[in-house]
């Protein structure tokens, strides 16, 4: 269960969301700082609820791949029913954390969880498209990470990101 929520991952929410947790922590101010960490945990529990949900739309393709096949649903270690509550159960947990911080969070929030959903159904098999959607899905992160503790965000980063995680996706798409 633990290699199906993909914990390793959390890493990636956790760089994105460390451009806003530094003004917290530098201000002492302790509420922005459990902001950041409300934030953290509840991206954690929607992008872990959205593998999952993914793992389960892809089991044929991923038992025909080389590494996908050792993913739990794939190789048939963990039930995808379970799976199914396991994650409706991470997205309730998100969305319940999101109540201790500001709306504007859960706000964005919900349009990752939207975009990601739509990447799982129909938009990873768009050429490029799925590529421009996740570099803007980690610069969502940042901008969320900035709602989560009432940061402003200078265009100069938010260009930076987005030129930044554009290429880490195409990198990540150019074959071996």
């Amino acid at each position: 269960m633990l290699k199906a929520v993909r914990p390793h991952q959390w890493v990636k929410i956790c760089c994105c969301s460390s451009r806003c947790w530094l003004p917290a922590e530098h201000a002492k101010n302790w509420r922005m700082f459990s902001y950041a960490i409300y934030a953290f945990w509840s991206f954690s529990a929607c992008a872990s609820a959205i593998y999952i949900i993914n793992d389960l739309l892809d089991l044929e393709s991923d038992r025909r791949h080389a590494t996908k096949r050792r993913r739990p649903f794939a190789a048939v270690k963990f039930p995808c029913r379970p799976g199914w509550r396991l994650s409706a159960g991470l997205l309730i947990f998100a969305f319940a954390l999101t109540l201790a911080i500001p709306w504007r969070f859960s706000a964005w929030l919900f349009v990752y969880l939207s975009l990601t959903t739509a990447y799982s159904f129909w938009l990873k098999r768009k050429l490029l498209v799925d590529v421009i959607l996740l570099a803007g899905l980690y610069t969502l992160r940042i901008i969320a990470g900035a709602a989560a503790v009432d940061v402003q965000l200078t265009m100069w980063l938010l260009a930076f990101s987005m030129f930044f995680f554009l290429s880490l996706a195409f990198a990540k798409r150019y074959p071996s």
